[in-house]
């Protein structure tokens, strides 16, 4: 590492831990606060701050855009203020090099964000939710809808993937009247299979009710895992797992918007950092070089939520739209790409 790179780099990271830990210390009071008063769990103290806490990595992924923009802002400004950012344009290195090395120096956050989004921080939800749920007063049910096989199915499951009840209503197709209605409670799958133990049928016929309780196998395209992906929120689930129920709702002819938006939103999570780097970097050059670190970071918190609120709204423009989820994340992108010319000159 070069002493350039070097100076770039602390003052960049000592940055990114102070506004990372004011950001840590805002998100954990607030979530505290939240679950404390909750009126329908029960927590001790205890609870309190292990659900509070495993809840953290989730709250800050979501702020790391605006984290990054803040901590580069305030870094580079302070190197602006010192005149070292001269000094390092003295010596030879051009605007284009220096952003090259604060790209290099935050290169870590960017793949991280990545290793988070599929390993760290959808653990850590599961286990957040999982522990708020067995503390709520009361049966907690994780149910759901789904069009499976041309058959419109009714589950109760667990976040094992494992069912507590099935139940199963196929419709005449000519009429759209129901033909037969399927229940049972003992329900396994297996090879492309699902299999009802006990299953008590119901079925319509002109004139009759026929009821009759028997076994039933029939072929399926559910397996554990995704009954595990449809009965978990989309913000515990993994990229893998967030691509794998989308391909499977789009499949069956159901929304996967929900699905689908958070996927591209946390795979292109790289590329808005990366343009948010830039941004922020622009700030320590042209016209506002030499304003004060406190309206540096006013600013660059005001570009990030007009950033967040782009983004919040661009999102349901793309659905009525029709366009592809990723578009509600790359159009917002144009904005940073817009204002950064001018913040040069």
């Amino acid at each position: 590492m070069t002493r350039s790179t070097w100076l770039i780099a602390r003052a960049i990271w000592v940055s990114f831990l102070i506004v990372f830990s004011v950001f840590f210390g805002l998100e954990l009071v607030f979530r505290i606060l939240d679950e404390a008063k909750s009126p329908h769990i029960n927590y001790t103290i205890v609870e309190i701050g292990i659900v509070s806490i495993s809840g953290m990595p989730r709250r800050l992924y979501l702020d790391l855009p605006l984290i990054v923009l803040i901590s580069v802002a305030a870094g580079l400004g302070g190197l602006a203020q010192t005149n070292e950012l001269t000094v390092l344009r003295a010596a030879g290195l051009s605007i284009r090099q220096i952003f090259f090395r604060i790209i290099l120096v935050l290169a870590p956050i960017f793949f991280g964000s990545i290793l988070v989004a599929e390993y760290g921080m959808p653990v850590a939800e599961r286990f957040s939710q999982a522990l708020k749920n067995a503390n709520v007063s009361g049966d907690v049910k994780s149910a759901f809808w789904t069009r499976e096989s041309g058959r419109y199915v009714f589950i109760e499951g667990e976040r094992d993937g494992s069912v507590r009840l099935w139940k199963q209503i196929e419709l005449v197709d000519t009429r759209g009247e129901i033909e037969r209605l399927v229940v049972s409670r003992n329900v396994g799958f297996n090879s492309g299979e699902v299999e009802l133990a006990d299953a008590r049928t119901l079925s319509f016929e002109a004139d009759k009710v026929i009821q009759q309780t028997s076994d039933l196998v029939q072929s399926t395209n559910l397996t554990r895992n995704q009954i595990r992906w449809l009965v978990l929120k989309p913000d515990a689930l993994s990229l893998s797992e967030l691509w794998s129920a989308s391909n499977y709702l789009e499949t069956e002819g159901l929304n996967a918007r929900a699905h689908s938006q958070l996927f591209w939103q946390r795979l292109l999570l790289p590329v808005t950092l990366f343009v948010l780097t830039l941004l922020a970097s622009a700030t320590a050059f042209g016209s506002m070089r030499s304003i004060g670190t406190s309206m540096r970071i006013f600013l660059a918190a005001l570009l990030g939520l007009i950033f967040k609120y782009a983004m919040d709204m661009a999102s349901p423009l793309a659905f009525l739209l029709g366009a592809h989820p990723s578009l509600a994340i790359i159009l917002p992108l144009s904005i940073p790409l817009i204002l950064m010319p001018r913040l040069l000159r």
